[in-house]
């Protein structure tokens, strides 16, 4: 099927950096490098565990941040790993900036948010 890239701005406390994400739809949250966290202000408080594609539970710290895309920008809490793992641009994030992933084009478009 292919895969969805995005270059998204992480807000914190002190500053902003633009990433380049994987957009994974079937991750609950965005993750974003441990050195950015740093960088930017985002301070780790919140602890949840995580299963992997391949099972494995790992436990995470989550901060809250804020995303921009698009000239979009809304809070969310992002889960923040080691260095060495891929930013990822995770569901719930899509879901508060109204984004979905059009699996034609593999790009980011507005969805309509829903209230049943």
């Amino acid at each position: 099927m292919g895969e969805t890239r995005a270059r998204v701005k992480v807000y914190g406390n002190s500053g902003w950096k633009e990433i380049d994400a994987l957009v994974d739809t079937g991750s609950t949250f965005t993750k974003i490098r441990a050195s950015v966290a740093k960088e930017i202000g985002i301070e780790p408080k919140y602890d949840t565990t995580i299963e992997l594609a391949d099972k494995q539970l790992v436990q995470r710290k989550l901060g809250l941040a804020e995303i921009e895309f698009d000239g979009i920008r809304r809070p969310v809490l992002v889960a923040v790993s080691p260095d060495t793992e891929e930013p990822l641009l995770g569901y719930t994030t899509l879901e508060n900036l109204e984004l979905k992933v059009n699996p034609v084009t593999k790009k980011l478009e507005k969805a309509q948010a829903i209230e049943y």
